[in-house]
């Protein structure tokens, strides 16, 4: 509408009385936060010009999440720097107040700092600046809260690390990819310079190097008091106790390495996890956390996750039995509703093969409602085994048994099986199955499962199952489970499934199937007039 087609235009009160109110509006902070973080990012410089009003929230805004440390690099113009005559970089001059009052004008905006991309580039320009700072270190990033290093060079960094670590930081991510005496004296300091952590995540590249960091980050954490969520390699015994006794922590993964029970001077069964809402155990054999499990108390923690690594390193079909057996004598069977078992690399070609009786101890937990073994062993089942296995969790939600069919294993499930899956389990949302589809007997395409389905199935992956008439597991498909979109192919596609031989044919295959069920998919809902 042209302004002098506007009733506004002909009425000069009503026109002034909008224009005052749109001032007053944007005289409310909250507003102009909410426009300055609904500005797309590389408009922010623009509207922090436009006016003094909008400065502020616009460049909190633009200084609050950094993806790099370069922007704050690129607060010295370029003019300060330069090289000697062996090619190091430099400082030609000394840094003036007044470039460091914009560079703190800025570095105080930041909440979070995560480094993602190579810090190479900028390495050397980021130890200089902050050797040059001349006001205390606490000063330069007053707000910052999250604090993430992703890459690599952790060493060439510390100085950066000494000025970052504030009480203001409540998020710390660290890969530590390589170790010095440096770096670990002011890992040491972590507990008092940041003494309000609530999540701590220090990534060792070299497991080799636990031992060497387990006293400095032992000390770190003993002096941290509110954490809810850690992630650390083995620690000394204070260490440990004081991790077991943190009522606040409600996330624990623990690399558990080869020496921990020998090392330790703890007497079995001592220490106890009594807060927990997700345990984590990552070592290179499933014993090495069946022994930690064996050392504690009760340990009462909803959610077990166990990483290990693949058969190539000598890992022992039976391991999967005795940690479940474990799991059952030290979690509390009342609190425990998830179970994860994974393989590091998840590769589908060194899985630990499993029986479903190694499972079994766990049938006596009545409150899962999460069981996810995908990615950690080969299992042969049978439609009987399968029921058996899945009859003792009616309350399921997600059930992820397998997604990948060794070619030597003679005994699948068929559609019979998921459907007394599908029964036994109503509250299913997830589901992950290799089944025979070729075996259709007893099986009427048009009433499958006699009444029985799911209608809130949104997630179902069948992996490498074998097929031969995708019409025919549509059909199927459609009449079990009336709401779903497709059957998930990401196994295929970049996943454990990808370097499998046929794969083109065999994602064809599943292709088609889902071409069929979003065709039935339009049918039915046309029917019915939604």
């Amino acid at each position: 509408m042209l302004l002098s087609q506007s009733p506004l235009f002909h009425h000069p009160q009503s026109c002034l009385r909008a224009f005052n109110l749109m001032h007053q509006a944007l005289c409310i902070a909250e507003i102009l936060d909410q426009i300055s973080w609904h500005t797309d990012r590389g408009s922010l410089p623009g509207l922090a010009l436009t006016c003094r009003t909008f400065e502020g929230p616009a460049l909190d805004a633009l200084w609050r999440n950094l993806q790099s440390l370069e922007p704050l690099v690129n607060c010295i113009p370029t003019h300060f720097w330069g090289f000697n005559f062996q090619g190091e970089l430099m400082l030609l001059r000394p840094i003036d107040t007044k470039v460091w009052a914009t560079f703190r004008r800025y570095a105080s905006r930041v909440h979070s700092i995560t480094q993602s991309g190579d810090p190479s580039p900028i390495i050397e320009h980021l130890r200089i600046l902050m050797l040059s700072y001349p006001y205390p270190s606490s000063t330069m990033f007053p707000a910052l809260q999250s604090l993430a290093w992703n890459v690599n060079q952790t060493h060439l960094i510390i100085e950066f690390l000494r000025m970052a670590f504030v009480p203001s930081l409540v998020s710390l991510d660290l890969r530590i990819t390589s170790i010095s005496p440096a770096l670990m004296s002011v890992l040491s300091t972590i507990g008092t310079a940041c003494p309000n952590l609530t999540s701590f995540r220090p990534q060792v590249d070299d497991p080799t190097w636990n031992r060497e960091l387990a006293p400095f980050l032992t000390q770190a954490i003993c002096q941290l008091h509110h954490l809810s969520a850690l992630t650390v390699c083995e620690l000394e015994d204070p260490g440990m106790m004081h991790v077991t006794q943190l009522q606040s922590l409600k996330t624990l993964w623990l690399y558990i390495g080869p020496s921990f029970l020998r090392r330790t001077g703890l007497l079995p069964q001592s220490l106890g996890l009594e807060h927990l809402e997700h345990l984590g155990l990552q070592a290179i054999r499933l014993n090495h956390m069946t022994d930690f499990l064996r050392s504690l108390g009760t340990v009462r923690s909803k959610h077990i996750t166990a990483v290990f690594s693949s058969n190539a390193f000598g890992q022992q079909s039976d391991s999967i039995s005795q940690f479940c057996t474990m799991v059952l004598e030290r979690c509390d069977n009342d609190t425990l509703e998830a179970i994860t078992l994974c393989e590091q690399f998840y590769n589908t070609f060194h899985n630990v093969y499993a029986q479903p009786s190694d499972f079994g101890p766990l049938r006596l937990l009545r409150n899962l409602t999460y069981f996810d073994v995908e990615a950690a062993c080969t299992i042969s089942i049978s439609n009987d085994g399968l029921g058996e296995l899945v009859k003792a969790w009616p309350k399921l939600t997600t059930f992820r048994l397998n997604c990948y069919r060794d070619p030597t294993s003679t005994v699948l499930p068929t559609f019979h099986g998921l459907i007394n899956v599908l029964r036994l389990c109503p509250e299913l949302v997830s589901l992950s199955l290799v089944i025979d589809t070729t075996q259709l007997d007893g099986i009427d395409i048009k009433s499958p499962g006699n009444g029985i389905g799911n209608n809130g199935l949104q997630d179902l992956v069948l992996g490498n199952s074998p097929i031969s008439s995708p019409l025919d597991v549509a059909l199927v498909l459609s009449s079990l489970l009336p709401n779903l979109m497709g059957v998930n192919l990401s196994p295929w596609i970049g996943g454990p499934l990808d370097a499998l031989f046929a794969k083109q044919w065999a994602m064809e295959q599943w292709k088609q199937v889902n071409r069929l069920l979003g065709g039935f998919h339009i049918v039915r809902t046309r029917f019915l007039g939604q």
